[in-house]
C-alpha cells in the first residue's frame, strides 16, 4: 500500500496485513456510504459523503474508536493518531525493529524524528545501565 504523508508530502510503501486487506474490502463492499460520488476510499459516514481529510478531523475518527473499544490510554487523556503512532513505534521498537526501519514506516524524513520513542522501550534502555561495581560513592572510603 502506498501512501502520502500529510505532513511531509512524501510517498511511503508500507505492507498491507491480510486481514487489514480484508476489512477495506468489506467496508468497500458492505460499508461505504452509497451515492458517494468522491473517489477517496474512506468517507465521512453522514451527508456530504466525501472523503476523510486532516481538515474533517482524524481525531476524531481515532477518538470515537478508542472511546468504543474501552481502551484507556495511561494518563486518560490522548485518544487520537499520536497515541496510535506512538503505540506502533514503541511495539516495532520492543520487538527489535531498527529505527530507521520505524521512522520510515512513520513516514518521517530522518530518524532523528522518531529518537524520542527510544525512551519508551524499558527493556533496551536497561541494557545501556552501567552497574557501579568497582565505584565507591564519596565519603564512603575508610
Amino acid at each position: 500500500m502506498t501512501l502520502t504523508q500529510h505532513k511531509t508530502g512524501a510517498l511511503v510503501t508500507l505492507p498491507l496485513l491480510a486481514e487489514v486487506g480484508e476489512a477495506i474490502a468489506d467496508y468497500l463492499l458492505h460499508g461505504r456510504p452509497a451515492g458517494g460520488e468522491d473517489d477517496h476510499v474512506f468517507l465521512r459516514s453522514q451527508a456530504p459523503y466525501v472523503g476523510l481529510t486532516p481538515a474533517d478531523s482524524l481525531y476524531w475518527v481515532a477518538s470515537r474508536a478508542f472511546a468504543r473499544s474501552g481502551i484507556v490510554t495511561q494518563n486518560g487523556t490522548g485518544r487520537g493518531f499520536r497515541v496510535l503512532r506512538a503505540t506502533f513505534a514503541t511495539r516495532l521498537l520492543a520487538d527489535g525493529t531498527p529505527l530507521p526501519v520505524i521512522s520510515g514506516a512513520l513516514g518521517h524524513r530522518s530518524i532523528t524524528s522518531a529518537k524520542h520513542y527510544l525512551s519508551a522501550d524499558e527493556i533496551h534502555m536497561r541494557a545501556c545501565c552501567l552497574d557501579f561495581v568497582g565505584i565507591e560513592p564519596k565519603g564512603t572510603r575508610s
